[in-house]
């Protein structure tokens, strides 16, 4: 089974569950599907255009994705400008439609990922119209972990927002 295992350089583990009015199967489509992903991956003030998402749904297959930093606020802020890209070349760990996704990112130091991450996303059937998602992601340092739960509550907000609609 895979999951996030802590380090000496990153210890922080998070876990959010969260529940969507939608059937398992479909949610399970959002984060398999190129074109589904590309519309909610990203935090608020970020896009994923649909061209910079690469999905093989097989263990070993690429889980590509290429956000773009949209806000001009948030580009400030981080000394960046506009149309920066933040890419994340993730590989599928493990695979079970649609249950079940596991994902490993390579450490990203210059972004401030000093560890290999593993994020376990999870689906769970809450009758037929509604599916609960438990993700487990990290490791991360104590600088990043705010920023990459506050990123998954934002997409899941948008994931929501999308599944509603």
């Amino acid at each position: 089974m895979n999951r996030p295992t802590p380090t000496d350089r990153a210890n922080r583990i998070f876990e959010i569950a969260r529940e969507f009015d939608a059937p398992r199967e479909e949610v399970f489509r959002y984060f398999v599907e190129p074109e589904l992903i590309a519309r909610w991956w990203g935090p608020d003030g970020f896009a994923t255009p649909v061209e910079q998402v690469e999905v093989e749904a097989r263990v070993g297959g690429p889980y590509r994705k290429t956000m773009v930093l949209e806000s001009e606020q948030i580009a400030a802020g981080m000394g960046v400008p506009v149309g920066t890209p933040f890419p994340d070349q993730a590989t599928v760990l493990e695979i079970v439609p649609p249950e079940l996704l596991v994902v490993t990112s390579e450490a990203q130091p210059e972004m401030g990922l000093v560890e290999r991450t593993v994020t376990r996303i999870e689906l769970h059937a809450m009758g037929p119209e509604r599916t609960r998602v438990v993700l487990v992601d990290g490791p991360y340092d104590e600088m990043m972990a705010p920023h990459a739960e506050t990123g998954w509550m934002q997409q899941f907000g948008k994931l929501e927002r999308l599944l509603a609609g």
